[in-house]
């Protein structure tokens, strides 16, 4: 060996030290120099791209691996990624290896934020790995959930900060199974953006969150343009399963993405809004669970809220409260009919929102009676409750 590899061998401190190095060639010191220089340089032209692919073609197997283990020890410099994608291209190294080769968990950060911004073919190579090699995909689901909540914390602060390049190219590279993995990792990352401390919450804050999902966080409307699209009803499927859960407390962004995905939804998902929504109606009038009256009542609101048009919003809801609260006789017997008639009067004391009570108030409940009765005077009271502490509100603002 010459002297240029004995002096680059000590800087490859990590290689296992039995590794027999006699099909190592006089050139290969000469090699890591060069991706190291490399590193080093932002852009390059594409004849030196080509001279140095063809410098990594000469490698013999024992060299590809050093070479990656070098590569790996590092520091991350301008051009590493730019590098990092021609040892992918030509299977010295990929993506998923680099990162996976990380200690320390600032550094991996930094570096998945960064495919994140720019190096989508890097990016990619990581997703497939998490989605089919079964012996790292939880750590890779791991880090990559870390990256993307980092970076959706960041743009709910500022949603400027970045403007998701990522996202489509994404969609289009990654086989169905892949994205499959990487839409539920994106969806479980906004959900986690925030905690309700309970659903009396989501109740008190529903039209200030569509709102700031409309008008601020517009990420999520990317997202669902972008990411999701195509894939509507797998989305939501998955949303109300996880939303189902008895220790559910993610409502802000569940609520902003059924409304992004109902403002932009194929007939097809209209449809299966519309069949979820009753069948979650039959279901709650079977068990008699208030938790689930209040998910239907809430999940409803954020289907109807599908319009730029607050007005025509609260008219979308009137018309789903009176087809399926209004007539539910008609499709519930006389027992299920008065345990969800019960149900809604203990919703009441949940309600926040003038305008929505407003309707529970004005739409008739067939066959009416005495118990339909009693709901609307307890519905009347809590209206007027309302409207005095906004009132009262108002005059001490």
């Amino acid at each position: 060996m010459n002297s240029e590899f004995i002096e680059l061998n000590h800087e490859m401190d990590t290689l296992e030290n039995d590794f027999r190095y006699s099909n190592i060639g006089n050139s290969f010191g000469f090699v890591c120099r060069t991706i190291q220089k490399h590193c080093g340089i932002q852009q390059i032209g594409s004849v030196e791209r080509y001279e140095f692919a063809q410098l990594l073609k000469i490698l013999n197997g024992k060299e590809r691996f050093l070479a990656a283990k070098f590569f790996c020890q590092l520091p991350a410099n301008v051009g590493s990624f730019r590098v990092l994608l021609q040892l992918q291209e030509l299977r010295i190294l990929t993506a998923t290896q680099y990162i996976l080769s990380k200690e320390h968990l600032e550094e991996l950060q930094v570096d998945l934020i960064i495919f994140l911004e720019t190096e989508f073919e890097l990016l990619n190579n990581i997703f497939i790995s998490a989605a089919y090699a079964s012996d790292s995909a939880l750590k890779l689901t791991s880090i990559l959930t870390a990256a993307l909540g980092s970076l959706y914390s960041g743009l709910v602060s500022n949603p400027k900060i970045s403007n998701l390049g990522y996202v489509e190219p994404l969609r289009k590279a990654l086989p169905d199974a892949a994205l499959s993995v990487c839409i539920n990792m994106h969806l479980n990352t906004l959900l986690e953006l925030h905690r309700a401390e309970n659903i009396n919450e989501a109740f008190a804050h529903f039209s200030a969150w569509i709102n700031e999902g409309v008008d601020e966080l517009t990420f999520v409307k990317h997202l669902c343009d972008k990411l999701f699209v195509g894939h509507q009803q797998e989305v939501l499927q998955y949303l109300f399963k996880q939303s189902s859960m008895e220790t559910f407390r993610q409502w802000k962004f569940y609520l902003i993405l059924v409304q992004s995905i109902a403002s932009a939804a194929e007939p097809e998902t209209t449809t299966y809004i519309k069949k979820y929504l009753k069948n979650r109606l039959l279901q709650t009038a079977s068990t008699g669970c208030l938790t689930s009256l209040l998910h239907l009542l809430l999940t409803a609101r954020a289907t109807s809220a599908s319009t730029m048009d607050i007005q025509k919003n609260l008219d979308n809801y009137a018309k789903w409260y009176k087809q399926n609260i209004g007539e539910m006789t008609y499709i519930l017997g006389t027992e299920k009919f008065q345990i969800t008639l019960g149900l809604l009067e203990k919703s009441l004391e949940y309600e926040k929102e003038l305008q929505y009570l407003e309707i529970h108030v004005s739409i008739a409940i067939s066959p009416g009676g005495r118990l339909v009765q009693a709901y609307k005077t307890k519905c009347r009271a809590h209206l007027s409750q309302l409207k005095s502490a906004a009132k009262r509100k108002a005059s001490r603002d």
